[in-house]
């Protein structure tokens, strides 16, 4: 027991206070006698000679006890919960690293992870009364999985079985980060990190981790040789030449390696290598592959810990095809711009043809001088719209002269006119534009927007304030450059040529786009609505080939593949690290703080001074009423 306020026992000086008032009182007791003059014969004692004692009555230990009562209660005493049981709080981080999956040890059959699994049970059977566990996932991003006590222990079980091992890399740092916040308030809350701490990052990660957190750690699983292909890519030799292909693989083990490395392109086996690993050595392979290929697989012949990193993927398919409509009565310097970008194919027609938003199977409008009565769905660029423009508020033209370096304003969270040079350029006739709520001025002179950007519907919206055929603009080497990044701006985003397993890309889809489909490698799949405009995050968690279709209602906008592989040279390495001896704290100290540690005992104490209170009020007033009867 301690006290948070000794100074309250000074109240206790009021007992002999008590004492004294109860020695001042007269106290005499009552006799009915027949006469009085027999008394006045006895000797009187002299006031020298009298004594007092002390009247130990019902009452006077009433007293005593609710002033003590009162004098405890001030001194705020508490009990230690260790005395009553002491309430516990455990947060338990799980890696579930791609390393997790290889085997515990050269002759077992259980992965790590079951491994891992089966303490986590442990700790959690061990749960007491009031005792709470945290459950943390420590893969690619830590996230936390569930949080309970005793009576949640099967909810617990039920998350460690659906934990499953995939992701590149391990966040320790980023999961102690979660226990620290988990633990706000908790009374003896630890950490213990379950890894097979085969993290050749450990140490640095470990510095960003919060300070002052009781962390115990366990490893499972032992030092295991592996061979990986950690790297997978292609480079196109010309735009529809043949691609160039490379490879690297290396031999996580002190012993040599012989194998055999095969290339498949679109599943037809087009090469097969046999590769000689040294000990902790590497072997690089290149291919040239035809033109054409969609997808290449590489694979690594022979049985390791680690069978994941024995394959990687890599798709050569990644740009979009942009078919583009060009709506222009003078159309040749846009389409000779328009022709000089990868993956466009255009088709050009008069304003008088142009059906609108009719036209079916365009992901990009270009409209030139002319504006329809709403905008076309997908990616539109508008170029000097007309006075007549319903979907733009155009008050007129002003000419500009040439512009000069200070003249021009620009948006600072763009990036379209990074190393393009605009200061010579004569914007000619520019249209006047109130710029609406969805768009946002990229570009101006003075208060006059001259490129606006915004998305409306299911359009994303560029506009071109100025006539190019009554300024210079087509004439400088700006103009294919400021063209070919507005298109790319405009359209989504290309797919990446493979990615990790664990990590999450952001894809911003099609604008027409309102539901994104994705296929598992194991078949799963799963849809998800897109908001307008929004971009979307993908998180890739399986090894081998996603697909991705981006849908408007039934109609299907866009299809493609993504690879996703585990290789790497953070997570194929089953070597286990040394956890860093400045994070370990020892199981058996526990730092004590009497706010979190202790139960307060002062309300029950002034409870009890209140009770004795009202005993003694009840016990003076029952006295009376006998008394006055009597």
């Amino acid at each position: 027991m301690t006290l948070l306020a000794p100074l309250g026992l000074l109240a206790l000086i009021t007992l002999p206070l008590i004492v004294l008032l109860h020695l001042m009182r007269e106290r005499r007791r009552r006799y009915v006698v027949p006469s009085l003059l027999l008394w006045q014969l006895m000797p009187r004692r002299q006031q020298a000679q009298r004594r007092r004692r002390l009247p130990i009555t019902l009452l006077l230990l009433l007293h005593l006890l609710a002033a003590a009562l009162l004098a405890a209660a001030l001194a705020r005493p508490q009990w230690f919960t260790t005395l009553l049981g002491r309430e516990q709080h455990l947060a338990i981080i799980i890696d579930t690293s791609a390393s997790m999956a290889a085997p515990a040890g050269r002759l077992s059959t259980s992965s790590r992870l079951d491994v891992a699994r089966t303490r986590a049970r442990a700790r959690i059977a061990e749960l007491g009364g009031r005792d709470t566990l945290s459950l943390i996932v420590a893969g690619s991003e830590a996230h936390l999985l569930d949080s309970a006590g005793p009576a949640g222990a099967n909810r617990l079980q039920a998350a460690l079985d659906g934990l499953q091992p995939g992701g590149v890399g391990s966040d320790i740092a980023g999961a102690l980060a979660l226990a620290a916040a988990d633990m706000q308030g908790q009374p003896a809350g630890r950490a213990l990190v379950i890894t097979d701490a085969a993290l050749p990052t450990l140490e640095s990660d470990m510095r960003r981790a919060p300070q002052g957190l009781a962390v115990d750690w366990e490893q499972v699983g032992s030092d295991l040789p592996n061979h990986a292909l950690i790297t997978f890519a292609a480079r196109p030799r010309s735009g529809s030449g043949p691609v160039q292909v490379y490879a690297r693989a290396t031999n996580y083990s002190d012993a040599q390696f012989n194998s055999v490395v095969r290339l498949y392109g679109d599943g037809q086996l087009l090469d097969t290598r046999p590769v000689f690993f040294p000990p902790q050595g590497d072997v690089e392979l290149t291919w040239v592959v035809p033109p054409g290929m969609t997808l290449l697989r590489a694979d690594l012949d022979g049985s390791d810990s680690l069978p994941a990193d024995d394959t990687a993927s890599l798709s050569l398919n990644t740009a979009r095809p942009l078919r583009t409509l060009l709506v222009s009565t003078s159309p040749t310097v846009i389409e000779r711009a328009l022709r000089s970008i990868p993956g466009v194919s255009l088709q050009v027609i008069a304003p008088a043809e142009y059906v609108g938003a009719d036209t079916p199977n365009v992901d990009l409008t270009i409209l030139d001088g002319t504006l329809p009565d709403r905008w076309p769905p997908g990616a539109v660029l508008a170029i000097n719209p007309p006075n007549t423009a319903r979907l733009l508020s155009v008050s007129g033209r002003t000419e500009t002269p040439p512009s000069g370096a200070d003249d021009l304003r620009t948006d600072p969270t763009t990036t379209l006119f990074e190393g393009v040079s605009l200061g010579s350029v004569k914007f000619g006739a520019v249209a006047r534009i109130t710029p609406p709520d969805w768009a946002q001025t990229l570009l101006s002179r003075g208060e006059q927007p001259l490129i606006l950007r915004g998305h409306v519907d299911q359009s994303e919206v560029a506009v071109w304030a100025f006539d190019m055929a009554k300024g210079n603009l087509t004439t400088r080497l700006a103009f294919p450059l400021l063209l070919a990044r507005t298109v790319r701006n405009l359209a989504a985003d290309p797919l990446p040529f493979a990615a990790l397993a664990g990590q999450t890309i952001s894809l911003r889809p099609d604008p027409r786009t309102d539901t994104l489909e994705l296929t598992a490698p194991s078949g799963t799949v799963s849809r998800r609505p897109v908001p307008p405009g929004e971009i979307v995050p993908i998180n890739l968690v399986e090894p081998g080939v996603y697909a991705l279709r981006e849908l408007a209602g039934t109609d299907e906008i866009f299809a493609g593949q993504l690879p996703v592989n585990t290789g790497a040279a953070r997570e194929s390495d089953l070597k286990p690290r040394q956890f860093p001896a400045t994070t370990v704290a020892p199981s058996a100290v526990i730092i004590s703080d009497p706010t979190h540690d202790s139960r307060p005992l002062w309300p029950w104490l002034a409870a009890a001074a209140l009770a004795v209170m009202l005993g003694e009020w009840a016990y003076v007033h029952t006295r009376r009423s006998s008394v006055g009867q009597s």
